[in-house]
């Protein structure tokens, strides 16, 4: 690790531009803006920001001479993007892309001095550097006075539109050797995060791309606006089009199919509701983690679901086998019966569909019958157990779907 020391401020008197800017920051944080007009908060607004790109711009060139000088390597650090890490509130990806860009200024003239006298904005050299690679940028070298001119006249956008075209053009130029680059950066990154959600991104050839995207949006078109739920947004439906396809594909695409496995553990008292303590809790997923107890219900609905039921941290209550599931039979019964999907408005296919306890397997002890079961797609499934909807079976056998904001 290296040594971490505060800087000493310059006196007021030195004429210290920071230590200026400081004193600004601090006056601007002071100022009342009440009483002021919408006219006055727009232009405020404005010059905050014609403030910050010039800022920004400094920095620009500020890291590319500190770069430059390798004066990272001074506190021991291995490279300026750990450095910067390390050092300030950046994540590593954003020291890494501010490293690269400072040096796109730092070593092409065109850009440093078309950014020093306000001709473009760190968005047009945002712009060229998320398209660069190593391959790119003797191209690059080529073309910086063209791309110069050209961004000095359009909006970054635009812009920006304009080097992805480049980018295509330098790798029809380079051809084979690009595309190899590109294979090799193939990827589909996935995270657990802290709270038990999943995240992450993938970087895939166009054709495979292009497929990717067909399928998705042919498995979830968009909602009727009067969709109960509110319509869904281009990613979120995309999104449940993926999980629909894994779970058919766990499932085998039939009613009745074998349900994933999953392992839980879970204290009693937090499946009575009665825990509170955070360092012993246990509420969690085998290989994900911690989650919300409605998590744990929703899985018990239609999961081959293995318990592992604590109190305290190393007592084991109980550790059951596979707890039972709706049957092949009553699969096939619920298809026949529900026929699709029963949240209203939605017709998805039971293949689609799980099967989910109205009084809950975990919290409210329901059986796993026929009457105490309702096919739900995955979509409103977890739609149900993380929110305030509620289901209850009518005096004729339906089954009437309700939300207190919303009513029947």
């Amino acid at each position: 690790m290296f040594d971490i020391k505060e800087p000493t401020p310059s006196p007021i008197d030195s004429g210290d531009p920071v230590l200026q800017m400081r004193m600004c920051v601090a006056v601007l944080a002071s100022e009342k803006r009440e009483g002021w007009t919408g006219r006055a908060k727009s232009e405020r607004l404005q010059e905050l920001l014609e403030l910050r790109e010039r800022l920004d711009a400094e920095i620009l060139r500020a890291t590319g001479e500190w770069d430059r000088d390798r004066a990272w390597e001074i506190d021991g650090a291995l490279s300026p993007r750990t450095w910067l890490a390390y050092r300030t509130a950046m994540s590593e990806s954003e020291a890494g892309r501010l490293v690269k860009n400072a040096r796109l200024v730092d070593s092409h003239d065109e850009v440093s001095e078309a950014l020093a006298d306000g001709d473009i904005t760190t968005g047009h050299v945002e712009a060229i550097g998320r398209v660069m690679s190593p391959a790119r940028l003797p191209l690059l070298d080529e073309h910086v006075e063209v791309l110069v001119e050209q961004a000095k006249s359009l909006p970054v956008g635009d812009f920006s539109t304009v080097m992805r075209r480049w980018a295509s053009l330098a790798d029809d130029h380079l051809s084979k050797d690009s595309h190899e680059e590109k294979w090799n950066r193939r990827h589909l990154h996935a995270s657990v995060g802290l709270d038990g959600w999943v995240q992450g991104d993938f970087f895939l050839d166009p054709i495979a791309g292009a497929a990717l995207i067909g399928v998705l949006d042919h498995e979830a078109p968009p909602d009727p606006e009067d969709a109960p739920d509110g319509p869904r947004t281009l990613s979120q439906r995309r999104a449940d089009a993926l999980v629909d396809i894994i779970n058919r594909h766990i499932n085998g695409g039939v009613p009745g199919g074998n349900p994933p496995n999953v392992v839980a553990v879970a204290d009693v008292a937090e499946l009575t509701g009665m825990s509170s303590e955070l360092v012993t809790r246990r509420c969690e997923i085998e290989g994900i983690g911690p989650v919300a107890k409605a998590v744990l219900d929703q899985i018990g609905c239609d999961a081959r679901f293995t318990r592992l039921i604590m109190a305290g941290k190393s007592k084991v209550l109980d550790m059951g086998r596979s707890v039972r599931n709706a049957t092949p039979a009553q699969r096939k019964a619920l298809a026949v019966r529900d026929r699709h999907c029963r949240f209203p408005s939605c017709n998805r296919r039971p293949q689609w569909c799980d099967t989910h306890h109205i009084a809950g397997w975990v919290e409210s002890l329901g059986e796993t019958n026929i009457n105490n079961l309702i096919l739900l797609c995955r979509r409103h499934h977890t739609l149900i157990h993380n929110s305030r909807w509620t289901i209850t079976r009518t005096p004729n056998g339906d089954f009437e779907f309700t939300h207190p904001a919303r009513g029947p």
